[in-house]
């Protein structure tokens, strides 16, 4: 957009052309907006559309001649609570975040300060959903009605709440490692890296507080995998006194996070939420969310190549779940048989459900944006692998969670995971780049 030069760049590298051409040459735009001309096909040739009977619906598929049949298809359905058209607008919002930033966004310190203000967001978030959980608020932000009893912070639904905690407890990761690496070049005793790790000491209590099994889990797996490379790293320091400095923080904030699962934490509440772990793997085929994932898997191999469409799990979902009466009703009487209706708007497992609603081709789309990010990270990322290992380490705790969950449903998360993923890479070409500059 038009903007005067002083705030467009008075070196030449900015500029209403420029940024479009460089838009142009940016992989990862010609990916995205791809997809996002998949989903819009989708949406528009329908081949289910939700039919209303009184208070309920059900789904009729569409008079043959009136969509494409070769063409990827969808279903016509509800904004609310889902569809093609609110799936398309928080992907676009997401992807088109992603070009301004890669666009506009041409100096390391512009990449820091919105990776910074991104973290203490969330480090902010962290400290009101533990205030929240003290004073016990009944309202979210103690301002707004919430039909949720279980939010924290900011999100209605706790689970995508500590997806985001998790988020930001590996942007806290990657920007320690960044810092570290600077302050050892220029010979530092300290750094930003030393108050990262008192952001991560608070988000990892923020998500035990949380009392959500995925976020405990995989919260842990991941400041599990970062505390012990942060020491080894601060231990084969080329600075001595940074080193030291780095290790007894790091030592006391084991020290001070055991103290808190003890002090803070309700141990008893975490084990009654994860219940008796060997009974639940005995009776695992009985479980709703795997049986979900297995129908969810059965329903993608009818449409493998194009799938459902966007949006449209929830509304083909039943056509495949009432072949279940396990998963189709709440419960079984003895006398009167099968009873009540169990309703489902995602599958609690992204990953497969991906696959149910882009197919083959959708899915490869998005695959493909994923791994432009990881080239980046892995060849661009000279002096600051570790940086680099935190973002790959983050992934795969991502995409676990995403399977036993429906965090990428979540529009809050997509944009701010879009935004992460996008601004980190952005950092590590930048100071690539600044590093085999010619002197």
């Amino acid at each position: 957009m038009p903007m005067p030069e002083r705030w467009n760049g008075m070196d030449g590298q900015h500029g209403n052309r420029a940024n479009i051409a460089r838009l142009i040459r940016f992989p990862f735009f010609w990916l995205s907006f791809l997809l996002l001309v998949y989903i819009s096909i989708q949406g528009l040739n329908s081949e289910w559309a939700q039919k209303y009977v009184g208070t309920g619906w059900y789904v009729e598929h569409a008079i043959r001649g009136s969509y494409i049949d070769w063409l990827p298809t969808g279903v016509d359905s509800n904004y609310e609570p889902v569809s093609a058209l609110r799936v398309f607008n928080y992907y676009s919002a997401a992807f088109a975040l992603c070009w301004g930033l890669w666009v506009g966004l041409r100096r390391r310190k512009s990449v820091l300060i919105a990776l910074w203000a991104f973290v203490v967001s969330g480090v902010l978030m962290s400290m009101i959903a533990i205030a929240q959980k003290y004073m016990e608020a009944s309202k979210v932000l103690w301002l707004i009605e919430s039909a949720n009893p279980n939010f924290w912070g900011s999100f209605f639904y706790r689970n995508h709440a500590v997806a985001y905690l998790i988020l930001i407890l590996i942007g806290c990761a990657f920007l320690y490692f960044y810092h570290y690496n600077r302050s050892e070049r220029h010979m530092q005793k300290g750094g930003p890296y030393l108050l990262l790790l008192f952001f991560v000491f608070l988000v990892v209590l923020s998500i035990g507080l949380a009392l959500s099994r995925g976020g405990i889990l995989f919260g842990a797996v991941f400041a599990g995998f970062f505390l012990p490379v942060a020491f080894l790293r601060s231990v084969f320091s080329h600075s001595f006194n940074s080193a030291i400095l780095a290790s007894l923080l790091i030592f006391v904030l084991l020290i001070a996070s055991g103290y808190s699962i003890v002090r803070y934490i309700d141990v008893e509440a975490i084990e009654k939420r994860f219940g008796d772990i060997e009974a639940s793997i005995e009776n695992m085929d009985s479980d709703k969310r795997i049986m979900s994932t297995k129908i969810t898997w059965e329903m993608a191999q009818n449409r493998l190549v194009y799938g459902w469409g966007a949006g449209s799990w929830s509304y083909i979902f039943p056509m495949y779940q009432k072949n279940n009466p396990e998963l189709f009703y709440r419960g079984y009487h003895r006398k009167r048989g099968w009873w009540g209706r169990n309703y489902f708007v995602y599958a609690h497992n992204d990953l497969v459900q991906f696959v149910a609603e882009y197919g083959i081709v959708g899915c490869s789309l998005v695959v493909m944006g994923g791994a432009y990010w990881g080239f980046l990270a892995l060849f661009r990322s000279k002096g600051n692998r570790l940086a680099a290992l935190m973002l790959f380490a983050g992934v795969a705790v991502i995409l676990c969670h995403a399977f036993v969950e429906f965090i990428f449903q979540s529009p809050a998360y997509w944009v701010a995971l879009n935004g992460f993923a996008c601004l980190s890479c952005k950092l590590l070409v930048l100071h690539r780049e600044r590093i085999l500059e010619p002197v």
